[in-house]
């Protein structure tokens, strides 16, 4: 079989360079060094003071793991700190809209609740890309100017110490495990959910069917393989592909059925996933994203940005997305796995999905694992873990 790619050696083993020039414009923000300041963006000003509280929806989870619904979790954060960062994700979807061709990511960057303000991270390869935007968003951002991105490097294949699903019972298969299809290697996710249906679906990154997989129904009834004690057992069939969000949706066959679990995870039960706050939220409590690939196991790291879109690789640029860890969170072959986080009201019990890890970086003036945010495939495909 051919390879799962879209993760790359350091910039050592590849002998590439590329330099890089950065930029901070603070177009306007707020005062953290008291307690009330004001919170401009986009022609809006705001009055609040650190002190006052709002409540947010940081996750949807079920009641309990048999629970076919998911069911808002709330709580209360700094008034100052929502009302930036509602702030910067007005600023993301202008810079968004503009089309721009030589941006090749922009994400927000929440502050913390000491100090609130957030900030919009842009990376481009045309320095005149900043005085474009600074004549559009009247907010705080920060842009990097890279002057080259090499190509993807090819990983050799090797897949024989993938993790293998421990116990063959088709009907409880769950995620974290090595998938494979007739094109390539990834992971497992935990059971997918159509919002509408309630009905599971299999599930992995959409370019471990190949490069080419650029339209929804490219890969239509392909088959998806998983291993056990060294054997092959075909679980489902593609039923659509979302380039945009590089995750594939797949329907069970022979009475395989997808649980929402992650084999090895402590603990493995899935109840749901965090929202856009949520994750924000997270980020600015330092809070930590974990996953578990069929190859590189287990690894963590903290977010890095929300709400981000991203053009590195692939056909077209991919919104919605998750920056987190560092390039080595995630390795050939893992494509296809979840991060995830405690679910902080029963944190020994179950876990809550940050999103699926698709890529990382592979030049040296980026280091982070990027996928499609949980959240994004349920606004806009109607799909939750």
């Amino acid at each position: 079989m051919s390879n799962d790619n879209r993760t790359a050696d350091t910039a050592e083993e590849s002998g590439l360079r590329s330099r890089v020039s950065r930029r901070t414009v603070l177009r306007t923000g707020v005062n953290t060094g008291i307690a009330a300041g004001f919170v401009w963006g986009l022609g809006a000003a705001n009055y609040a003071t650190n002190a006052d509280l709002g409540s947010i929806t940081y996750a949807l989870a079920r009641p309990d793991p048999d629970a076919d619904t998911l069911e808002e979790r709330t709580k209360d954060v700094p008034v100052a700190w929502h009302e930036s960062l509602r702030l910067a994700f007005d600023a993301q979807a202008a810079i968004q809209e503009t089309g721009l061709e030589p941006l090749v990511s922009s994400f927000v960057v929440p502050g913390s609740y000491d100090s609130p303000q957030a900030s919009v991270s842009v990376q481009t390869t045309d320095e005149t890309v900043q005085s474009t935007l600074e004549s559009i968003v009247e907010f705080p951002f920060d842009i990097t100017v890279l002057e080259e991105i090499p190509p993807q490097p090819q990983s050799d294949g090797e897949y024989e110490s993938a993790y293998q699903l421990a116990e063959h019972d088709p009907e409880h298969i769950p995620g974290g495990v090595r998938c494979d299809t007739d094109s390539g290697s990834g992971t497992l996710t935990p059971a997918m959910f159509d919002a509408e249906t309630g009905e599971r679906y299999f599930a992995t990154s959409n370019h471990v069917y190949d490069e080419e997989g650029t339209l929804e129904d490219e890969h239509r009834s392909e088959p998806l393989f998983l291993t056990h004690n060294d054997t092959e057992y075909q679980i489902g069939q593609v039923a659509q592909g979302y380039p945009l969000a590089d995750i594939v949706r797949v329907e069970p066959v022979d009475g395989y059925q997808p649980v929402s679990e992650i084999e090895r995870a402590e603990p493995s039960q899935v109840t749901g996933q965090y929202t856009r706050l949520g994750l924000a939220d997270l980020m600015a409590r330092d809070g930590t994203l974990e996953k578990l690939g069929a190859i590189s196991d287990r690894t963590s790291g903290e977010i890095k940005g929300v709400n981000a879109m991203t053009c590195y690789s692939g056909a077209v640029c991919k919104p919605g997305q998750l920056i987190w860890g560092d390039e080595d969170a995630l390795t050939d072959g893992d494509s296809g796995s979840v991060n995830f986080h405690p679910d902080p009201e029963n944190p020994d019990d179950s876990i809550l999905v940050g999103g699926i890890n698709n890529a990382r970086t592979w030049w040296p003036s980026s280091d982070f694992t990027w996928g499609t945010a949980a959240h994004h495939l349920l606004e806009e495909y109607g799909l939750h873990f």
